[in-house]
């Protein structure tokens, strides 16, 4: 299948025109929800969570826009959020000159596909994560690109957590690992890229199988870099050109945010200019 070109190329136009391979992650959490990397207590002044917390965004994006490609919207932590804010949010990000990912991990049977599909699209968001386990990343694809305009979908393939060594690298299926066998079936369905991680347990080898997989027009979405430590050298060394790192808690929680997307932006620069 040739699937959807829009999300893809739009993003490496962008990041020619950006010179930016940075994605920004927002993960707003509040200040009782845990003991670190949390949102100023400024910011909740008032007993609207949900306003404190799209106002959180809506600065952090406006500080980091310049040095981003594109802005990847946790769902976890925007629980609560309404249909106008998420409209907010997305069309902050568009009338930037980003994209904006909505990083739900949606696995489900087709219906609730289609429901969650119809509902984010309206929000207004360019793609969407993908949990390929249930098997219909084909349907996925099909109803995602079927929207107007297309619906990008980035499928999950390798995660940065240490737990995904177990069920997507030592697993199999037909006795191929199994985040190969997501990254053919990105290829095979049009799907417009892939998630694979930065951190330890991935390794040079796999980003560059995941990319042989999944073929050189394909995104690949690197989170685990910042704060979890994960080495974006051997991502731009072994990934090719169209990669997209994100970089979350590192930036949205400096002192600085703006100052650190900038360091970031140019250290991202730096080693791809480097490498290639």
């Amino acid at each position: 299948m040739a699937g959807n070109r829009e999300f893809a190329d739009r993003l490496r136009e962008l990041s020619s025109e950006r010179n930016s391979v940075l994605c920004l992650g927002l993960d707003p959490a509040l200040p009782r929800q845990r003991d670190k990397y949390v949102i100023p207590c400024k910011y909740v002044t008032e007993s609207d969570d949900n306003e404190a917390r799209l106002k959180f965004c809506r600065d952090i994006i406006g500080l980091a826009a310049d040095f981003c490609v594109a802005v990847k919207f946790n769902e976890q932590y925007l629980r609560g959020l309404t249909a106008d804010c998420h409209k907010e949010l997305a069309y902050l990000v568009r009338g930037l000159g980003m994209l904006s990912i909505y990083d739900c991990k949606l696995g489900d049977i087709g219906d609730t596909v289609e429901s969650a599909v119809f509902h984010i699209s309206e929000w207004g968001y360019d793609a969407i994560t993908v949990n390929p386990l249930p098997g219909n990343l084909e349907w996925v694809v099909k109803v995602a690109h079927g929207r107007d305009p297309p619906l990008g979908v980035l499928a999950l393939t390798l995660m940065s957590n240490p737990e995904s060594e177990r069920f997507m690298k030592s697993a199999t299926v037909d006795g191929v690992p199994l985040y190969l066998v997501v990254a053919q079936d990105v290829r095979r369905y049009g799907a417009d890229g892939c998630v694979v991680g930065a951190t330890g347990h991935v390794t040079g080898l796999d980003i560059r199988l995941v990319r042989e997989a999944a073929g050189d027009d394909k995104v690949l979405l690197v989170p685990g870099v910042g704060t979890q430590m994960g080495d974006p050298e051997k991502v731009f060394r072994f990934g090719g050109e169209s990669v997209l790192i994100n970089v979350g808690r590192d930036i949205i929680y400096s002192e600085d945010p703006r100052r650190k997307a900038r360091k970031w932006n140019d250290t991202l620069n730096e080693i791809r200019k480097r490498i290639h």
